[in-house]
């Protein structure tokens, strides 16, 4: 069977990186093979896109395991052809002072029925025309959020089959969930329509952007915060000027000065599972709402996972750098972490 040579659909976020002084050089995990099929590489089938988030470790082999699909468009063939794609990509490892070792990375999979990786599809006339309206209902003073909430789910269900309708219809979701002051949600389809921006016009992809940012703020993902200020000086047809680059990194910067700097919001998705790029320190998970099953670190030559205990504290090993943070439990569940300053 041909071998399918061209790199996954991946748009790879890179975890921030913590500084350990001079004396330690730090070379991230690279992708060196993909030994997917071209049968493989067709992760849709009858017409039907979807998307997938994944975690993984690279061992100091450069192979890939502990891969945990934690967040996907709703189709669970995703997540097992997510699991297998993984499975079947080669690295060459991540290097501390030349010595290879244990690294974690983060993937958003876009699963496409085209060989290129890119969508075939455009929007069809019946997503238009229930997209339109439910556009129009959600700017209605008199908007009936119970039925725009079944009619956003009526869209997905049946009318959302590519990668520029599930573009859409997170827009659409990020709409509703702000007006039901659902933060939370909103800034996750925030995000999900941010990283299926080549799908987006250009007006939706910067508000999206802008609301993104705001949210990561707000509920103190700085490092995603970081990832999006510098993808809103990459995408074409934004168009940032220096300034406004400069207002934004100011924003950044001022509320990570802030005393509610050392809190971190999060909400697991319908798998029951979270992540994101974690700087070093002492800390621990405080649940709102839900249960939290584990909590585990994801880091360049350390990784640990936590079935109790992390309630009270958790300490980051001076030797970690390049962390994700990954935590398991009931859908839905919503939390805090608390960074431990003293």
């Amino acid at each position: 069977m041909k071998v399918f040579s061209a790199l996954l659909c991946v748009s790879l976020i890179m975890v921030s990186a913590s500084s350990f002084g001079s004396s330690k050089k730090v070379k991230a995990a690279k992708l060196i093979k993909n030994a997917n099929t071209m049968e493989d590489a067709f992760t849709s089938r009858g017409g039907m896109e979807g998307w997938t988030r994944v975690s993984f470790i690279i061992d100091t082999d450069g192979t890939t395991k502990d891969i945990v699909v934690f967040d996907y468009s709703g189709k669970d063939r995703y997540v097992k052809k997510s699991t297998k794609l993984v499975q079947n990509l080669q690295y060459s490892p991540a290097l501390i002072n030349e010595k290879p070792v244990t690294s974690a990375q983060t993937l958003f999979v876009k699963h496409t029925y085209s060989q290129a990786g890119h969508s075939e599809g455009s929007v069809t006339p019946a997503f238009a025309k229930e997209y339109q309206a439910i556009i129009d209902a959600l700017t209605s003073p008199s908007a009936n959020m119970t039925s725009i909430k079944a009619s956003i789910d009526e869209l997905v269900e049946d009318h959302t089959k590519n990668l520029n309708e599930h573009a859409l219809a997170a827009w659409l979701k990020s709409i509703y969930y702000y007006k039901n002051e659902d933060f939370l949600e909103y800034m996750r389809q925030s995000q999900i329509t941010v990283d299926l921006y080549e799908y987006l016009p250009v007006a939706i992809l910067a508000k999206s952007t802008v609301n993104l940012f705001q949210s990561q703020l707000y509920y103190g993902n700085f490092n995603g915060a970081s990832e999006t200020l510098a993808r809103m000086g990459s995408v074409d047809g934004l168009n940032l000027s220096q300034q406004t680059h400069q207002q934004f990194a100011d924003a950044l910067k001022a509320s990570k000065a802030t005393e509610s700097s050392n809190v971190t919001k999060g909400q697991l998705s319908s798998l029951g599972a979270w992540s994101q790029a974690y700087e070093f320190s002492t800390f621990k998970v405080d649940v709102s709402q839900g249960s939290v099953d584990s909590v585990e670190l994801r880091c360049n030559d350390y990784q640990q996972k936590y079935v109790e205990g992390w309630e009270n504290q958790i300490d980051f090993p001076a030797q970690t750098s390049n962390c994700i943070l990954l935590i398991r439990g009931d859908a839905g569940a919503t939390f805090d972490i608390l960074e431990i300053t003293s």
